[in-house]
């Protein structure tokens, strides 16, 4: 997920200037990373959490539920388990699932049961993820200015343990504390 990360973040462009990819590079493998354990441990937390949120949103109630209750705060949501790419997976995945269900059903004719039980799954999974989505989305559009503050700080902070080297990750390790 995040080699996934650092190829679209490659791609873009800061400030109207280009990022050079060692740069980028060294923010997403930093100096060591083989052997930090908090390098790893991180990523893969990161990875299961998505997998999650992508295959069974429904662990996630709470989740959902926290994200309603504060919807008026950036840092909260920003904080969720579970990636908003992992919600937004959920969503296309389950809504592709749900459409191959129906076509099965009709096609094949499953046994009423499974196709109740697997519906059922598929659309809580959906309202979930949806929920997740319409919430985290509508803060972004209301609240942009913190969104963008959140997303430098996300951006630019030095991560694992590492102290800061350049100005912008100073700024960033203010602007998280």
């Amino acid at each position: 997920m995040v080699v996934l990360t650092g190829c679209v973040v490659f791609a873009r462009q800061e400030e109207g200037k280009s990022m050079r990819l060692g740069s980028r590079l060294r923010g997403i493998f930093p100096r060591g990373w083989c052997r930090s354990a908090r390098w790893w441990i991180t990523g893969i937390r990161d990875l299961a959490l998505s997998t999650a949120a992508a295959v069974a949103a429904v662990v996630f109630v709470g989740e959902m539920m926290r994200a309603v209750r504060h919807r008026d705060e950036p840092r909260t949501l920003a904080h969720l388990s579970g990636t908003f790419e992992g919600y937004v997976a959920s969503l296309l995945g389950n809504s592709a699932g749900l459409v191959v269900l129906v076509t099965m059903t009709i096609k094949d004719g499953l046994p009423v049961v499974l196709t109740t039980l697997l519906a059922g799954w598929c659309l809580l999974n959906i309202a979930i993820s949806a929920t997740v989505f319409v919430v985290v989305a509508r803060s972004r559009i209301r609240q942009s200015a913190a969104w963008a503050e959140l997303d430098f700080a996300e951006q630019h902070a030095p991560k694992y343990g590492r102290p800061p080297e350049t100005i912008e990750e100073y700024r960033a390790q203010q602007l998280q504390e």
